[in-house]
């Protein structure tokens, strides 16, 4: 039966949600890791050697010492990576999107994690500013404590972090509607919203349960706020659907998302694989 005739098939639907599964563990697991890569990136210009894990890293400080410009330049610039990474990504799908090919709905998932936790960093400053022992105490809670921002300053924040948020999570769905096989099938709010959570919030329920067995025990309580973070995300874009406008011009076609990607499989299983053999973390010298 043709998918561009009469009500899709249930197959299809769920060729559809593998596909995304798959874009979002590859999309989630290569932002962790990235994210750590930065760190030690940096930390090298600073002479720090470092143990990179893919839920962490442990700086070797070689003779030297924190101060406030290192700390600020690390783990600022491990914040704006998650920023950098999402419209990177955003960027990427807009110049490709007229390629039809899965690798656009792993640029979207790109741009909804990437963007999602840069905002919720504000959220961990909050929780783990000054408390040394917390599994929050990282990224801009070291930044701040070691500044000196005031903690009332941090809570400020947290209000034009949201608004970003919100920005963002008005403009997530717009560029997963446009990769619709066709306009019947996001030409009503009803399908639209339909069309979304079996392209979107399926698959992230679904990939949020591999990613999670994949970081566990390690950095729990940060990853569950990630998660937690993302869902909020994608739960309020479906909300927001009613104010997300499609016009038919705007639907790509993308006949490829009802069409199994093994590639992205094998690309999916070799990255896990990486993360199970460098569990116990990767020297980076510094020299």
């Amino acid at each position: 039966m043709d998918i561009n005739r009469g009500s899709e098939q249930w197959w299809s639907k769920l060729v559809r949600v593998i596909n995304s599964t798959v874009c979002f563990s590859m999309a989630y697991i290569m932002i962790t890791f990235l994210h750590w890569m930065t760190l030690s990136s940096i930390g090298k210009f600073f002479k720090f050697d470092s143990f990179v894990y893919y839920y962490g890293i442990k700086f070797v400080l070689n003779g030297a010492y924190w101060n406030r410009l290192n700390v600020s330049f690390i783990y600022g610039g491990g914040t704006l990576f998650f920023l950098l990474f999402g419209l990177f990504s955003l960027y990427l799908y807009d110049k490709l999107r007229n390629f039809k090919s899965v690798l656009n709905l792993f640029f979207i998932w790109g741009f909804i994690i990437g963007t999602t936790l840069f905002c919720v960093q504000i959220i961990v400053a909050a929780i783990g500013y000054g408390e040394y022992n917390s599994p929050f105490y990282q990224g801009l809670a070291v930044v701040f404590a070691w500044v000196r921002i005031p903690i009332f300053i941090v809570y400020a924040l947290v209000i034009p972090f949201a608004i970003l948020f919100a920005y963002f999570v008005v403009h997530y769905g717009k560029p997963v509607l446009r990769l619709a096989y066709s306009f019947t099938r996001v030409n009503k709010l009803s399908r639209r919203r339909m069309f979304f959570l079996e392209t979107i919030i399926v698959p992230f329920l679904i990939g949020s349960v591999g990613v999670t067995a994949l970081t566990f025990p390690m950095n729990l309580f940060i990853h569950l706020t990630y998660m937690v973070a993302i869902l909020v995300a994608i739960v309020g874009t479906y909300v927001a659907m009613p104010y997300i406008e499609v016009l038919k011009d705007d639907v790509l076609r993308y006949k490829n998302l009802q069409k199994l990607n093994y590639v992205f499989i094998v690309v999916l299983g070799l990255m896990v694989m990486f993360v199970i053999v460098t569990f116990k973390g990767l020297f980076m010298s510094a020299t």
